[in-house]
């Protein structure tokens, strides 16, 4: 992994943390865009903007078509969830 940038924030008493600009312009992360934040075993967190709706579906899609799996089954499923 090769490190592009580095920047220190400090957390507000609300836990808020502003995203440095040229994380925010490089990420193409705006107002109202949704972030995941993964924390690993090593405590590494990681925060990434996440694809818009359609194009995590299509991402499902693509890894499902690989399987014989079908996506109505898993489409019900998981909205009986």
């Amino acid at each position: 992994m090769n490190v592009v940038f580095v920047s220190d924030a400090t957390t507000t008493s609300k836990g808020q943390v502003t995203i440095p600009k040229e994380i925010r312009d490089r990420l193409g992360i705006e107002a109202g865009t949704e972030l995941e934040f993964v924390l690993e075993d090593d405590g590494a967190l990681t925060v990434c903007p996440k694809d818009p709706p359609m194009e995590r579906l299509r991402t499902v899609r693509e890894r499902l078509s690989d399987r014989d799996i079908d996506v109505d089954v898993v489409r019900r499923e998981s909205k009986a969830a």
